[in-house]
């Protein structure tokens, strides 16, 4: 009888235990998020003397100081052009990239596969004194389109992976049924393939996005005037060599993931969207 009446508790118990391991793990997510806010509402100069999990004396003189004694949103706005135009040109050269090499047969296509996912394979370091070198023969040095063509060149090889996949899920026969009803391949990418790979472009955008924005190493190299900068440079122009500002920085930091998050949870919703009318079609 005792058995039988504990029963009936057993999966509320693996519930409990299932919610606490989960709000667990959150916790442990977010707590660098919570520690740089701490940082960053703590007066200047005072994060490394007071170290507490709440801080005594909140301010919001960082990020007053961040927006009218630092071009903060001059970079954030160089970040978010830079990011925005980079994603959206990889994804239309991975899009219709990816789309030939899924629907056409012709020689070398895999070894050109393979040489593309190579190009993704290699480390940033290894291809930034070529670029720099053709850079400053083009005259592209210190200039945004020099850095969004870096940016490009990181992202377009893994679009044009990603695209070609989905476009490989999608059955042919849609498109031959399409070009049955007279159709042209140009008129059957864009009506028929190109609607229902738009969870897929979304995603491919997403990355674009976030790759360009957390890129560090092109816009350092590519780009040396100020009001040029990225926010990431400008993250990193806080940390001097005897001393960081760390509350500046972390309140930089801060300000720095909002668009990344704003960026994906619309998209989030988009992909879903998307998907769902994809089904229906």
């Amino acid at each position: 009888m005792i058995l039988g009446r504990a029963a009936p508790f057993t999966p509320l118990l693996i519930i409990t235990l299932r919610t606490i391991a989960i709000v667990a793990l959150a916790m442990v997510a977010l707590f660098p998020l919570y520690w740089m806010l701490v940082i960053a509402l703590t007066p200047t100069g005072l994060g490394r003397q007071v170290m507490t999990f709440f801080p005594t004396t909140p301010t919001l003189e960082n990020f007053v100081t961040l927006f009218a004694d630092r071009p903060m949103a001059r970079w954030i706005w160089n970040s978010i052009l830079v990011a925005t135009l980079a994603s959206a040109i990889s994804l239309a050269f991975g899009t219709t990239c990816g789309y030939a090499l899924s629907r056409l047969r012709f020689r070398g296509a895999n070894l050109l596969l393979i040489a593309v996912l190579t190009t993704q394979m290699m480390p940033a370091t290894s291809i930034i004194v070529p670029l720099y070198m053709l850079f400053r023969a083009w005259g592209l040095l210190d200039t945004m389109q020099g850095m969004v063509v870096g940016h490009i060149s990181l992202v377009v090889p893994l679009a044009i992976w990603m695209s070609k996949g989905f476009f490989d899920s999608i059955p042919t026969d849609l498109e031959s049924a399409a070009r049955i009803d007279g159709c042209t391949h140009a008129g059957a990418f864009f009506h028929v393939a190109l609607p229902l790979a738009v969870p897929g472009l979304a995603a491919i955008f997403i990355y674009g996005f976030v790759t360009s924005w957390h890129d560090f190493l092109f816009s350092r190299t590519l780009v040396t005037s100020q009001e040029l900068w990225t926010a990431a440079n400008g993250i990193a122009s806080f940390r001097g060599e005897y001393f960081t500002l760390q509350e500046l920085q972390m309140a930089a930091s801060l300000v720095f993931a909002i668009p990344v998050v704003v960026v994906f949870f619309v998209m989030q919703r988009w992909i879903v969207s998307g998907a769902l009318s994809g089904s229906i079609r």
